[in-house]
């Protein structure tokens, strides 16, 4: 049975390798050569944690994209996050007031506080258009067709 601890570190080697870029042959290479071993779900917590500091100094930061207490709203704090981490993933300007002008423009909406599930759910939508316009996969935020 994989512990907790581990089924978190392989879902952040995953997140590392989508924002380092890594396509599948480039991903299992680096394993390969942090590691010895080309597949993170066969690689101790040990190695796991090897794994994330070597993609940190390549420049991998796992800062997230949490929502500010004064943002959260009638939309679920899960949705908020949601917009949050795919602005972060496929918008140009990554700026909150970016976003804010976005989420105005497709809702009607001057603030994240404001939306409810109906409009956070509108505005999720449209993001998920615009990242696959990006070129990404809206549920692992990976590089489409790498």
């Amino acid at each position: 049975m994989i512990s907790e601890k581990k089924k978190k570190l392989i879902k952040l080697v995953h997140i590392g390798k989508a924002k380092l870029g890594f396509d599948d042959e480039a991903y299992r290479a680096f394993l390969e050569g942090v590691c010895g071993k080309n597949s993170s779900s066969g690689m101790t917590v040990r190695e796991l944690e090897k794994t994330l500091k070597s993609m940190r100094s390549l420049g991998f930061n796992q800062i997230p994209n949490r929502v500010q207490h004064e943002e959260k709203g009638g939309a679920t704090l899960a949705q908020l996050e949601y917009i949050k981490g795919m602005w972060a993933v496929c918008a140009r300007n990554k700026s909150d007031a970016a976003l804010l002008a976005f989420v105005d423009r497709v809702t009607r909406v001057k603030a994240l506080r404001f939306l409810t599930v109906e409009t956070a759910r509108d505005v999720i939508l449209a993001l998920r258009e615009m990242m696959f316009k990006a070129g990404f996969d809206p549920d692992t935020s990976e590089k489409l067709g790498a």
